[in-house]
């Protein structure tokens, strides 16, 4: 899921039950840049909510079988439905509907007949809103060098795969990943060649596992991976020999070529642990075991048990 593709053009769920209303609509916003999806009452725009999550909402308030109050107030309710900004069309302009508009979780609203000028600036201001926390939201939870997730959602995504791994009794694998080498590249061509070659690290690490699972980089050449659902015992294994082979290509830099290799620690849920913090921390020590016995292979936990789970790992460890 982490890597699906995202929609050309924003998607605006225009529903109305008038169908001269909704042609105009549509006409008009598709001039202006945006991708249509319509409804005729309340319960169909909850549907295509659901379906599409859209956008923007633009919802007329009078309607048959549900209003938009009622549809306001349910997708309000609805995963994802409070992020997504919903303007009231409306030929009411009481007191009382207007408050209601804003009690059931309307950000806004326009009267009828519509200001087409007025539209499309509340529609301009309400995108520029939703993508500034767009922006927010991933710079809070992806690492913007390499697209991939950075700690702060590694740990939720780890936590809500081990909660789901005791629900189903399934097992997991946590993988903690360090470059070999890294240093030296990045210390003799520069720190545009390091960064060029964390982002063809990250491309050849996904390239790994399957698209439910997660690869992360954790910050400067360490990244880790939570292999979910695991059918079979050795599929950890087979993962960190596709991750050694991938990491033991040569990498282009700008024209010139380095070769490096990867250090491997897995941690297994729930033969090691059962909790997130202690998995992680096992998983890199069994990284930096396999490390100072070599490099360029991978330990399991267990393989190492009998020696002491030391926090004081050497800096710049390479």
């Amino acid at each position: 899921m982490q890597w699906a593709e995202m929609p050309k053009n924003p998607v605006i769920l225009v529903v109305d039950d008038d169908e001269c209303i909704l042609a105009i609509l549509s006409r008009f916003l598709k001039k202006e840049g945006y991708d249509i999806i319509v409804a005729q009452d309340g319960q169909g725009a909850i549907d295509l909510f659901a379906q599409a999550s859209p956008d923007l909402i633009l919802l007329d308030v009078s309607m048959p079988f549900m209003d938009g109050f009622s549809a306001c107030d349910t997708i309000r309710k609805l995963a994802g439905g409070a992020r997504v900004p919903i303007l009231m069309m409306t030929g009411l302009s009481d007191d009382e509907s207007v408050d209601r508009a804003f009690e059931v979780g309307a950000d806004d609203y326009v009267t009828k007949p519509v200001h087409w000028a007025v539209l499309r600036q509340r529609i301009r201001l309400f995108m520029e809103r939703r993508k500034a926390e767009a922006t927010i939201r991933y710079q809070a939870t992806f690492d913007t060098l390499t697209d991939l997730p950075n700690r702060n959602l590694f740990m939720d995504r780890l936590e809500r795969a081990l909660s789901l791994a005791r629900r189903n009794q399934e097992h997991l694998a946590v993988l903690f990943i360090d470059l070999d080498r890294f240093k030296e590249v990045n210390d003799s061509l520069g720190h545009a060649a390091g960064d060029a070659l964390l982002r063809q690290v990250a491309d050849r690490l996904k390239e790994c596992v399957r698209r439910s699972d997660t690869v992360a980089r954790m910050g400067g050449d360490e990244f880790t991976m939570i292999l979910s659902s695991l059918s079979l015992p050795m599929d950890p294994e087979m993962v960190a020999r596709k991750i050694l082979s991938a990491l033991s290509r040569p990498f282009d830099l700008h024209g010139h070529t380095a070769t490096i290799s990867g250090s491997v620690g897995i941690a297994l849920f729930p033969q090691d642990s059962e909790a997130m913090e202690p998995l992680l921390k096992q998983a890199d020590h069994a990284m930096y075991m396999a490390k100072r016995q070599g490099k360029n292979c991978y330990r399991f936990y267990s393989q190492i048990t009998n020696l002491p789970l030391d926090d004081s790992r050497p800096a710049g460890t390479a």
